[in-house]
């Protein structure tokens, strides 16, 4: 055997060599083209993410899974021009239910928390107001204003049911005309129909008993939870970005086979494509917040005018998860970012 074609055998060996390696693990094709310089600098979002002009934190994490809590994390307007914070604090079967609460001030500080219960009352936040209520009792404190858990009872009227239909009428219209709040609950005890009344009368809250002959669901509109407005969760199911995120680049890296599961009995299909780095920018403050996802591939087809859609390919042959990166983002300057349902971040200018 000649010098060539020993050097001709040992190239096609170690070129089938590494194409079996290529195969093994999924990768059809890598890129070797160096990434652009300009975001050689983007960082994934992290406690590791370094920066002169921001901080990022782990703010919350749950242990609840998605398909038993599709949205463990919330965020929502409260009073002193504060926001508050909802993270399922589910561990077991005897947490259940529980929630912890997060106060945080126009700084983005945590000034208070606060773990409830839901075995026996559900809360309801209403302003200044944690209302809770069950079929038998209601009570309120005063935490989402003055930190103070102190319970305070309601006034109960027409416990009896002794007052006639009139008197009952007239005092919910004046509790709907002059009252700060209102809300209804419904009530069926040994097959008897019964409506919950709940108010905010002359700086008192106070609950009204009505019995009615037959079981009537709630509206949106007479529900307490229409006092409460939800301005952020974790775990939203969508491919595309968020309007105030935006899209600069994407550096592919290997090229490779998963699959989109589709659900509800349909059957799911395969892609080849690229998968790499995606490479996006937020505003937060005054400030650019720039940052990289790894794992990415972007897809894009006529039947959405071509629209870029974000997956998570973990591995070859795998499942593709959305992505969507979530920002809640202050008019003070901070902001709240998720890109799954149980864990949230904090992004603080230093």
């Amino acid at each position: 055997m000649n010098k060539t074609t020993l050097f001709t055998s040992i190239l096609s060996t170690t070129i089938l060599f590494i194409s079996s390696l290529t195969s093994c693990d999924g990768i059809i094709e890598r890129n070797n083209e160096p990434l652009d310089a300009a975001y050689a600098n983007f960082e994934e979002i992290n406690e590791k993410y370094h920066s002169d002009i921001f901080e990022v934190k782990l703010f919350c994490e749950t242990e609840v899974t998605r398909s038993s809590s599709p949205n463990p994390i919330r965020i929502f307007p409260s009073v002193n021009d504060q926001l508050i914070v909802s993270c399922d604090a589910e561990k077991n079967d005897e947490t259940q239910g529980d929630m912890l609460y997060y106060k945080i001030n126009s700084k983005g500080i945590t000034e208070d928390t606060l773990h409830l219960s839901q075995n026996k009352y559900w809360p309801e936040f209403i302003d200044d107001f944690i209302i809770f209520t069950n079929d038998e009792k209601a009570y309120y404190t005063t935490w989402p204003q003055d930190g103070d858990t102190t319970t305070r009872a309601f006034k109960v009227l027409n416990e009896d049911l002794s007052w006639t239909g009139e008197k009952i009428n007239q005092k919910i219209a004046s509790a709907k005309k002059d009252g700060k709040y209102w809300f209804l609950k419904n009530v069926t005890r040994n097959d008897h129909y019964y409506m919950q009344f709940f108010f905010y009368q002359d700086e008192q809250w106070q609950m009204l008993w009505q019995e009615i002959p037959a079981y009537r669901s709630i509206d949106s509109s007479e529900d307490a939870g229409r006092y409460r407005d939800d301005v952020f969760w974790t775990g939203e199911q969508d491919p595309y970005l968020p309007e105030n995120v935006t899209f600069l680049h994407f550096h592919p890296e290997e090229k490779l086979k998963y699959s989109h599961n589709i659900g509800g009995g349909s059957p799911g299909y395969s892609v080849k494509n690229w998968r790499g780095k995606a490479f996006f920018k937020t505003k937060i403050g005054d400030r650019d917040f720039n940052f990289f996802e790894p794992h990415i591939a972007v897809e894009k087809e006529r039947f959405d005018d071509y629209k870029n859609r974000f997956y998570t390919v973990l591995e070859a042959n795998y499942s593709a998860l959305h992505f969507r990166p979530t920002f809640y983002i202050s008019p003070h300057g901070f902001a709240f970012y998720s890109s799954n349902s149980q864990s949230m971040y904090l992004i603080r200018k230093k």
